[in-house]
């Protein structure tokens, strides 16, 4: 039986990975990052790229574009025989928010935009890594689709939006995979932290999904632990120095945190550790290598061909671009895999005998453009068209335009780059791009070039599975599975996102339910490829299409498909069901189902799908619960999004809505050549809530919640601070680049983190008494610190 103290004690971590041990009462085990690899650290490491060495599979970005669930777990599989080699009882991942915007620095760790895809892939991973002994932590719950002020900024989401788009994934994953522990995130939601909001944690989580496992804070996301606590939080991570000890015991003594829900929370830690025991079993895991190439094989998306690829084993080429040479198999930040040794694009070449020359062309830690460099490239396209060389080129987003921590200051792909190709269009006729990078960029150059291979953060053997898909040994494969928009300003929360919403900390989520394709494709807007799409070497066809209804609104669905090529392939066989029209929100189509296939040339294999009510729900705000809309609905079956081979209608019994938006929200409904822009007055209206304040805190109002940017401009003894934290780092990084993707991440965590956070991990330099008393000051209170 622990004492309060104990229990007190035992609801922060020990250091940065483990659980406390509490002088042998209990066992403490590794919680370790991922979620593409294992990331595990020995305490006391400053840098997220010191771990220890793993393999490095394709990130959620890519992994998400080979649409297979039995892939995603073998690799989920492949990951806990890595963490059992090192002893590491959970792995931090999978991540399942939903892409709002493509300039999110961190999307290459999520799977999609579509919250079917997403909770289907993130269910397959959690049941793998889980039946090989090693917990997962499925993350990040919930809201948390921007970096830009992560750890302050507000997600203002309406109810339908984050029940049907944010929460869906989430649900499926937790009722279905019923992961070990759920990471509550940074940021807050509709006005509530996420690790101390209530209504997310208790009502939601636990209360109507029945949750049973740990909730764990994302590292520094708990500022208030007893309101963590008393919300449903379990587990503070990492260790908080004692920091936060005197609040419990002063919420206890004053009946704030009951005791109730401190023994619950030790209770759920105690269970984590009782089910995921530290077990170090040497020899279990193989060379993963292999399997990260069929990975990244089957997730490359072939965009464009003219007929171009495969290319023959004979051909020449002239391969461009640094990206060749230092290949980007992965994004930064706690996600970085310290691999073994790789081979790059010119490695893989070489192994199969192609006769290439190579050009760097570019320099990829910047974007401006280099004359020595663009006299060299124009050299060797010369004799390129001399000697009837293709031109592969290798770019598209590198280390510097991505990462966690902060987000995408720009949608284009990087100057140097686009202008080389421009160039290289104007004089040569045979050009494959090669095209890596976490998220979609601006590929207007598509226009120029005969091919695009769209390869995302392939992983380790990237550079391999690449070479095998150009030279035609295998065929791709991969669909989109988030949309590629033709520019920035067509994404509907452009102006509510990231830096540039006009509310920093505020952030409004006025596109509601309108998310990645709900959006371009219900008010037609113009894209650069849709969601869903990818080209193969051979060709299928889609036949035979058959409907079965049964009980409440369940139907069984088949088709047949047919290779028609000569060259083996898999084909991603996706339904949408288009929904009936109607006076309230509502997209146009809806994923609502997806299977994969492997087929030979000429064979044929049919399809099955089930659908349950839920492919026909909305969640009514009126009655708190989703429910069942009458009508005509139709069933599309096809290659994506845009390419539709299959219909048929079913009716579907449910309620009537009445409900009859148009008049309350004109800007949802815009009028033939009006643009979608909901104004704030609509959105107020939609959301049904106070809208908040948190951008502008005023004395008074700073907490430890608050960031050093915010207390700075209020307080002389903050800006002090400010700068000395500007210092320190600048002298723990010299010699390094403050664009470096590791610098930039911990440079925003300084600034813009909550000053909670900063102190905790700060290593003992800053005192939490001085700091909070910095924080009374600018506050105008002079208040006291407790004992």
């Amino acid at each position: 039986m622990l004492s309060n103290e104990e229990q007190i004690e035992y609801v922060t971590g020990k250091g940065m990975w483990h659980t406390k041990d509490l002088n042998g009462k209990k066992t403490p085990i590794h919680l370790a990052d991922g979620p593409h690899g294992l990331r595990a650290q020995e305490e006391g490491k400053l840098f997220n790229n010191d771990s220890r060495v793993a393999t490095c599979f394709p990130t959620a970005s890519a992994a998400a574009c080979s649409f297979d669930e039995k892939l995603i777990a073998r690799m989920a599989k492949a990951i806990a025989k890595e963490a059992k080699e090192q002893g590491v009882s959970i792995v931090l991942g999978p991540g399942i928010n939903i892409k709002r915007s493509p300039l999110c620095g961190r999307n290459f760790e999520y799977f999609s935009e579509d919250p079917l895809l997403a909770g289907s892939l993130a269910t397959s991973y959690v049941k793998a890594i889980q039946e090989e002994g090693v917990g997962a932590s499925l993350k990040h719950f919930a809201g948390n689709s921007q970096e830009t002020h992560r750890m302050t900024m507000n997600a203002q989401i309406d109810e339908r939006a984050l029940r049907e788009i944010y929460l869906s994934a989430f649900e499926k994953c937790v009722k279905e995979a019923k992961p070990a522990t759920i990471m509550a995130s940074y940021n807050r939601l509709n006005g509530e932290h996420s690790c101390q909001n209530k209504h997310l944690l208790g009502d939601i989580l636990r209360g109507e999904w029945g949750y049973e496992g740990c909730v764990i804070s994302d590292w520094g996301a708990c500022v208030d632990l007893p309101a963590c606590v008393e919300a449903g939080m379990d587990l503070e991570m990492p260790d908080s120095l004692g920091n936060h000890k005197p609040a419990m015991r002063q919420a206890l003594e004053q009946g704030s945190l009951s005791q109730q829900a401190l023994e619950r929370a030790v209770a759920k830690i105690s269970k984590l550790v009782e089910d995921y025991p530290p077990a170090v079993e040497k020899g279990r895991s193989e060379d993963h290598h292999a399997l990260a190439k069929t990975i990244s094989r089957e997730s490359a998306v072939l965009l464009k061909n003219d007929g171009i690829l495969p290319i023959e084993n004979h051909t020449k080429l002239l391969v461009l671009g640094e990206l060749a040479e230092h290949i980007r198999i992965q994004g930064g930040g706690s996600s970085h895999i310290q691999t073994k040794p790789y081979p790059n694009l010119l490695d893989v070449l070489k192994e199969h005998d192609i006769d290439f020359v190579y050009a760097r062309g570019y320099d990829a830690k910047g974007t401006a453009y280099s004359r020595k460099l663009e006299r060299e490239v124009q050299t060797f396209a010369r004799r390129a068209r001399d000697e009837d060389r293709i031109i592969l080129f290798c770019g598209g987003l590198t280390d510097f335009a991505e990462g966690e921590g902060y987000d995408r200051e720009s949608f284009s792909m990087p100057d140097n780059q686009k202008r080389l190709l421009e160039q290289l269009c104007q004089t040569n006729s045979k050009i494959i791009f090669l095209s890596f990078g976490g998220s979609p960029y601006d590929m207007s150059v598509i226009d120029c070039v005969n091919a695009v291979l769209q390869m995302y953060l392939g992983g380790e053997a990237a550079a391999e599975a690449a070479v095998e898909l150009l030279l035609g040994m295998e065929n791709p494969c991969g669909k989109l599975a988030e949309t590629w928009p033709l520019c920035a300003e067509d994404t509907p929360c452009y102006e509510n996102f990231g830096r540039r919403a006009p509310q920093i900390d505020d952030v409004e989520y006025r596109e509601s339910i309108y998310v990645g394709y709900r959006y371009y494709d219900t008010f037609h807007v113009p894209v650069r490829f849709p969601f869903g799409y990818g080209l193969s070497y051979t060709t299928f066809t889609y036949d035979n299409l058959e409907v079965a209804a049964g009980e409440k609104n369940q139907f069984d669905i088949s088709c047949d498909i047919t290779n028609q090529g000569t060259r083996a392939g898999k084909e991603i066989v996706q339904l949408y069901v288009k929904n009936p029209g109607g006076n309230f929100l509502r997209a146009a189509h809806e994923l609502r189902g997806f299977c994969k296939l492997a087929l030979a040339p000429g064979e044929s294999k049919r399809v099955h799908f089930h659908l349950d009510e839920q492919a026909f729900q909305v969640f009514d705000v009126e009655t708190k619960r989703f429910q069942c809309v009458s009508g005509s609905y139709e069933i599309c079956i096809g290659a994506s999004l845009a390419d539709f081979r299959l219909y048929d209608i079913v009716e579907v019994q449910g309620i009537d809505y009445t409900l009859d938006q148009r008049e309350d929200l004109p800007d949802y409904f815009p009028k033939a050549g009006q643009s979608f822009a909901p104004s704030r007055e609509s959105f107020v209206k939609l959301f049904g809530q106070t809208l908040s304040h948190f951008t502008t805190p005023k004395p008074g109002e700073y907490s430890m919640k608050n960031s050093i940017r915010q207390l700075q401009h209020t307080s002389w003894q903050a800006k002090g601070l400010f700068i000395l934290a500007h210092v320190l780092l600048r002298l723990l990084t010299l010699g390094r680049s403050w664009k470096d993707p590791e610098i930039m991440m911990m440079v925003e965590g300084i600034c813009d983190g909550n000053i909670d956070s900063v102190i905790n991990q700060s290593g003992g330099l800053l005192s939490y008494r001085k700091v909070f008393q910095i924080v009374e000051k600018a506050n105008r209170n002079g208040g006291k610190y407790d004992e």
